[in-house]
Formats: structure tokens, C-alpha cells, sequence
């Protein structure tokens, strides 16, 4: 990346901190960070968050299907164990 493009994204991303709308945790309410949230062709685009979220849709009162309410929540962490690869050897059998 150009050193133009680098700082750019630096201002863009600095602004999104600073005066982007504030991001809410839907499950417990608690603020995540300031972002810019943009859809666009079918997406979410979120810039300047330095959490991972993932969208939900939020519970409503009255059922639309052309307008939901979309929260995000943090995403947690993998839960499977790492396991190491089995060593294969350097020369296979022959056939």
C-alpha cells in the first residue's frame, strides 16, 4: 500500500472513532466502540471498529420483512481445541 493509501485509511479510520455512531452490544448493552456502519450491495460494511461483531437481528414489536432492526454482537472466540497436524511421511508408499 502507497503511503497515500495509508494515510487515507488513517484519517478515515481516526473520523470513524471519533464521530461515527456508537456501537451497542444487543445481548448486554454495553458500548463496543465508534464506527461507520454502511450497507452496501447486500452487506455491512463496518470501518473503524476494533472489535469483532457479528450482526443479529433485534426482536420487534410489529413483524416487517422490508425493514429489520439489525444489532451486532462481539463474537466469540473458537471453541475447538487445536490440534496438531498429523505428520505425514516423506515418502508415501508406493502402489
Amino acid at each position: 500500500m502507497s503511503f497515500l493509501a495509508r494515510t487515507v485509511r488513517r484519517l478515515v479510520i481516526a473520523l470513524a472513532r471519533s464521530v461515527g455512531s456508537k456501537v451497542v452490544n444487543a445481548e448486554t448493552g454495553e458500548v463496543i466502540g465508534r464506527a461507520f456502519v454502511i450497507p452496501w450491495r447486500g452487506r455491512i460494511a463496518v470501518i473503524g471498529l476494533d472489535a469483532e461483531v457479528k450482526p443479529v437481528f433485534l426482536p420487534q414489536t410489529r413483524m416487517t420483512y422490508w425493514k429489520q432492526d439489525i444489532g451486532f454482537v462481539l463474537h466469540s472466540p473458537p471453541n475447538f481445541p487445536h490440534e496438531a497436524r498429523p505428520q505425514r511421511h516423506p515418502h508415501p508408499p508406493a502402489r
